[in-house]
This record gives C-alpha cells, sequence and structure tokens, in this order.
C-alpha cells in the first residue's frame, strides 16, 4: 500500500491549473468590461467638467461624482472578492486531491477517512 506521489502531485497542478484558468477567465472578463465602463464615465465627468458645461460647485456633478466614486470602490471590491474565489477554488482543488489520496490509503487499510479541510481566511 502506497501513494503514488508523482500521480498526485500531477492530479493537483492539473486540477489547480484548470481552475485557475477557469477562474481566470471570469475574473478577465469581468475587469475588463467594468474597466471600460468605469474609464468611460471617468473621461465623460472630465469632459464636462473641462468643457464648463457643469459650473463650480454644481450639485448634479457632485452628486455624479459621488456614483462614480461608488462605481469604482464596488468595482475594486467585487474584484477582490473575485479573487477570493480565485483562490479558495485552488485551495479546495489541492485539498480534495489530496486528501482523495491519503483517504483511499487509509480506507484500504482500515483506518477510516479524514475530514477535508476548509479554507481558513
Amino acid at each position: 500500500m502506497s501513494i503514488e506521489l508523482d500521480k498526485v502531485a500531477d492530479d493537483i497542478y492539473s486540477k489547480v491549473k484548470e481552475s485557475l484558468n477557469d477562474d481566470w477567465d471570469t475574473l478577465s472578463n469581468f475587469h475588463k468590461s467594468q474597466g471600460r465602463k468605469l474609464a468611460r464615465q471617468a473621461a465623460l465627468l472630465a469632459q464636462l467638467k473641462l468643457s464648463g458645461e457643469v459650473p463650480q460647485g454644481d450639485p448634479i456633478f457632485e452628486t455624479l461624482i459621488e456614483q462614480f466614486e461608488d462605481a469604482a470602490r464596488n468595482f475594486a471590491q467585487a474584484v477582490a472578492n473575485l479573487t477570493v474565489l480565485t483562490l479558495q477554488n485552488a485551495w479546495n482543488a489541492i485539498a480534495k486531491t489530496l486528501w482523495g489520496a491519503v483517504n483511499e490509503l487509509f480506507s484500504k487499510a482500515g483506518l477510516g477517512n479524514l475530514p477535508v479541510p476548509g479554507l481558513v481566511v
């Protein structure tokens, strides 16, 4: 009875790579799309101000700036959350593969299974 270490290492690598590729595509598409929208909004606000169409201290412009700040903050928070989920998925891929191999060996030896640990952040 033994664990094929090279096979386990290869399985971990392939599952983490697959997980990160999928999650990276999601994160990349989101940040590109939302980043473009924020950039267009910032350009529009700057154009309004530079053209003189909006007088200094105009309450409508101040509201638009506040809305932009909220959108930018929400975007940054969403990217951070997606990044954490990406790391959690990588952890899960590693833990399930490694504990699966260990539990297979333990089961054959009549030792029972170890619970797969969760990610602690």
